[in-house]
């Protein structure tokens, strides 16, 4: 049952398998993709009005901003 198996996952290949993801995983070390974290938008206050499809409006959103001590 195992026979046709053999042929598909040689030693030969794994350790290809095994190569190429050490080498991805160094590449993704070395160019600083593992530690990038999303970039935060600053904080803008002041009001904002929400506009149907008519220009009337249907909601009034107000944002305040406070520092974060770190």
């Amino acid at each position: 049952m195992f026979e046709k198996y053999r042929r598909r996952f040689d030693k030969r290949r794994l350790v290809l398998i095994a190569a190429m993801a050490l080498v991805a995983l160094y590449v993704g070390w070395r160019t600083g993709a593992f530690e990038t974290q999303p970039k935060k938008e600053p904080c803008v206050e002041g009001r904002r009005e929400v506009k149907d499809d008519k220009g009337a409006v249907v909601q009034v959103v107000r944002t305040t901003c406070f520092e974060q001590k770190e």
